[in-house]
């Protein structure tokens, strides 16, 4: 047995790899109750929430092993046996939530829906063994008594909520043996959320006058409850746009500066019963151009026209100056060198005629030499300063004393 629900179990795996999940399975009891006796019957039933078209493969589940291959499973006499986790799966649909079976062979059992969900109308039975005769019935919430003795076996809850959550109790009067006892049973009841808490968006993200924006109202109905009908409405600074209607969209084809603002949606039931609000989205609809003028203020600064002629010329100004001052420094250096200056306070003295030597007449003639090419040098510096003279002023000869 174990072997051929693992071989299913991979072959079903495979197929839902190939053709994609679509959505969950859900397992539904008729009579919709969660415990019954040994010897009576009940029909559970694989609901699929698909479109999908043709032939669907059922797979049946009770506590992870494979029972069933069809959308319906019924237990005509059940068994203390077949109580626990009961699951079912399609060939299109991942594997349902798992719902719980209990099978009893006493005198009471409280049955209860075995999912409650918030804003529904619910029915407690204190159910006694078929064959048996009976009395009264007392029920408890909280071991606190909220129905007192009557011949009533049901205990009827409007418009359930989540608070509602609670242990619950009855004892009954049953028949056997010749006389009448007390018997009793207890069950919790756990209120499941029916919607999700709604949340908005808006697309798209940034908008700007002109555009179309569309708002959504998201929520999720329980898989058990898909068929559920809900109602939308939209709100800006708390002031109803859009009454309550089956689209979970507003929409304004050309938004304008006046559409900014906080948006909330609510979601509710047809029944009215259950309400609920998402939290604030703040939309803020942008100036034409307010982004082209951001992004300008990032391009790179170009430069006037003509700014490049007047810096050129003052490049070539200043290294003219540069080489006029350079040239000036070498000729200082050179006759400082070699004709350095007499002052009066040296003491003059009469010296005897010496004949000049060869090395004497080496240092007249390297002087004449320099001399002639210092002519050559002041001849070409004045070609220079002719130059510059049409950029700015400059002196045209030099003072040799210098």
């Amino acid at each position: 047995m174990f072997v051929i629900s693992l071989s299913l179990l991979i072959i079903v795996s495979l197929i839902m790899e190939n053709a994609g999940t679509v959505v969950s399975a859900v397992v539904t009891f008729n009579p919709n109750l969660n415990k019954i006796f040994t010897g009576e019957s009940l029909q559970m039933t694989c609901n699929v929430n698909s479109t999908e078209q043709g032939n669907v493969t059922y797979y049946w589940f009770k506590n992870d092993y494979w029972i069933h291959s069809e959308k319906t499973f019924t237990i005509s006499s059940a068994l203390t046996s077949d109580g626990g986790n009961y699951q079912c799966q399609t060939s299109t649909t991942d594997r349902s939530d798992s719902t719980k079976l209990e099978v009893h062979n006493g005198y009471v059992i409280l049955q209860t829906p075995p999912n409650v969900y918030e804003g529904e109308d619910i029915i407690l039975r204190c159910h006694h063994y078929p064959g048996h005769p009976a009395k009264q019935t007392i029920f408890f919430k909280n071991n606190a008594v909220i129905k007192d003795w009557g011949s009533e076996d049901e205990l009827h809850i409007e418009n359930v909520n989540m608070t509602l959550s609670c242990k619950y109790k009855c004892i009954k009067q049953v028949n056997h043996h010749l006389l009448y006892y007390q018997h009793s049973d207890e069950t919790s009841v756990s209120v499941q959320e029916l919607f999700s808490l709604p949340t908005i968006s808006l697309s798209p993200q940034l908008v700007k006058e002109g555009d179309q924006m569309t708002l959504t109202c998201h929520t999720r109905l329980s898989p058990h409850r898909q068929t559920a009908e809900l109602q939308f409405a939209f709100y800006r600074e708390g002031q109803n746009i859009q009454e309550f209607s089956s689209t979970n969209k507003y929409e304004i084809l050309s938004a304008k500066l006046s559409d900014s603002g906080d948006y909330k949606c609510e979601v509710q039931t047809s029944n009215y019963r259950i309400k609920k609000a998402s939290t604030s989205l703040t939309m803020q609809v942008n100036r034409i151009g307010e982004r082209e003028l951001f992004n300008q203020s990032e391009t790179e600064v170009t430069s006037k026209p003509g700014t490049s002629h007047v810096i050129t010329a003052v490049a070539v100004t200043s290294l003219v100056l540069v080489l006029f001052l350079f040239i000036t420094a070498l000729i200082f250096l050179y006759r400082k060198k070699h004709f350095p200056l007499r002052g009066n306070n040296h003491p003059s003295s009469k010296a005897e005629p010496v004949e000049p030597d060869d090395e004497t007449e080496n240092i007249y003639t390297d002087l004449d030499a320099n001399t002639t090419r210092w002519q050559n040098s002041s001849s070409s510096f004045g070609n220079i300063c002719s130059f510059v003279r049409r950029l700015m002023p400059c002196n045209e000869a030099i003072n040799p004393a210098l």
